[in-house]
């Protein structure tokens, strides 16, 4: 059980670049990884989030450790929580009022949260395994800015956290510049297939899928009594 109280952050300039991609894009940049499972979803706020990954590993039933990372977080942070259950509560209203309070970006916990009414309607980001009322204690010690697996991906304070409506993905600190560049590219590459649907083509046809089909000795037939 150890708090790390600071940790080296991707640059501001890396950081915003990641604001206007998708979870998706990012994830298919790297060669489809670092997507956390589908068990993580958002629950409530703005769809989007980006930011540094501050992280918080929790013992079971006890979110004392969560109000140390908020404390510990810089403005602009995505606040990270890997729960041993998801039976009490990680987050609810109070934690996100403080949160705002401290600038930070978003909440992504792969434990539940409640108050779900309030974190609807609030303006920040959160992302979570599951919904329940059930409440936690304040009394048990974890850890603060450690690596911690989240969503099965593993997540180190300083990695970029790119999430949306269709899921999170984890950009790791040191490919933050490189993962950028490929999903800028990537997003350019799909301008282009975009403009030649709206010309009349098929993603069939700009995707090669004859020639792939042909390559693995697919049988294309007229009917089915050809077979």
């Amino acid at each position: 059980m150890v708090i790390v109280r600071d940790f080296n952050r991707p640059p501001k300039d890396v950081v915003a670049g990641f604001a206007d991609h998708s979870a998706a894009d990012v994830h298919e940049a790297m060669g489809k990884k670092n997507a956390m499972a589908s068990t993580i979803g958002h629950v409530g706020g703005p769809k989007n989030v980006y930011g540094p990954a501050c992280t918080v590993r929790v013992p079971p039933g006890d979110n004392m450790m969560v109000h140390a990372g908020v404390e510990y977080a810089h403005p602009g942070d995505v606040l990270i929580v890997a729960a041993e259950s998801d039976h009490a509560a990680t987050w609810g209203e109070l934690a996100t009022q403080n949160a705002q309070m401290q600038g930070l970006a978003g909440l992504v916990s792969n434990g539940n949260v409640r108050d779900i009414a309030y974190l609807s309607n609030s303006d920040l980001p959160v992302f979570a395994a599951a919904i329940s009322q059930a409440g936690a204690v304040k009394e048990t010690p974890g850890s603060v800015n450690v690596p911690v697996a989240v969503g099965g991906v593993t997540v180190s304070p300083g990695d970029i956290i790119v999430g949306d409506a269709d899921g999170v993905t984890v950009v790791p600190r040191g490919d933050a510049h490189r993962v950028l560049e490929a999903t800028e590219a990537k997003v350019k590459h799909e301008e282009y297939l975009r403009r030649q649907i709206r010309e009349g083509r098929t993603l069939y046809e700009l995707l090669n899928i004859d020639e792939k089909i042909a390559d693995r000795d697919v049988r294309i037939v007229d009917s089915l009594n050809d077979l």
